[in-house]
């Protein structure tokens, strides 16, 4: 059938057909759940603080290598202040000068009875290298004889062990043997030194 020309009110009724499926509540719903689907922007995650540097401890103060054992006024001072009761203490390298002057000393036992009359229960100044190091303590050696002219190692030399115990500031795990000490003791006669103090851990030397 041919079709008839419409007027200008068909082509109102079209329009309107055509705003009502704009206004459709159901295709509404459907753009809002479409919307809704979408993926959100993710939001990028904060920078994480940068690691605290770790705290280094200061090193700690070593020991010297090389010590000077000359007694001077100012370290017996010194050595006086930090033992008080070894006020007037006597030097072990005095004491060696007097054993090595007596021509009648030719072995070991005449040479510990003679630094025993000298130096028992006295407070005595032991210097040089220690030796036998143990847990609770080590020796030092004491010259009774003179070296003979013309031995340039020292194997002429007669000498006996003094064993020191109670020694503030000594510790088997930081000595070695060889190590110069310098050791503040009463010395209780037949080779036993001790209490005493290592001046130079002790800061007094």
């Amino acid at each position: 059938m041919p079709m008839k020309r419409t007027g200008a009110g068909t082509i109102v009724a079209f329009a309107m057909l055509a705003c009502a499926a704009c206004d459709d509540p159901k295709k509404g719903s459907e753009a809002s759940a479409a919307s809704a689907a979408a993926p959100a922007t993710a939001t990028p995650p904060a920078p994480s603080a940068a690691p605290e540097p770790e705290k280094k401890e200061p090193p700690k103060a070593t020991r010297p290598e090389k010590i000077d054992l000359e007694v001077t006024a100012e370290r017996r001072a010194k050595a006086e202040a930090a033992v008080p009761e070894a006020k007037g203490f006597l030097v072990a390298t005095d004491l060696e000068t007097k054993l090595k002057a007596n021509k009648k000393l030719k072995e070991k036992t005449a040479g510990v009875a003679a630094f025993d009359k000298l130096a028992s229960g006295k407070w005595v100044l032991f210097e040089g290298p220690m030796a036998n190091l143990t847990d609770t303590g080590f020796d030092i050696g004491i010259t009774y004889t003179p070296q003979i002219p013309g031995d340039v190692i020292g194997m002429s030399r007669q000498w006996f062990p003094v064993t020191f115990s109670e020694v503030t500031g000594y510790d088997s795990t930081k000595f070695k043997v060889g190590q110069t000490v310098v050791v503040l003791a009463k010395y209780g006669g037949k080779q036993k030194g001790g209490p005493g103090t290592e001046l130079v851990e002790a800061k007094a030397w």
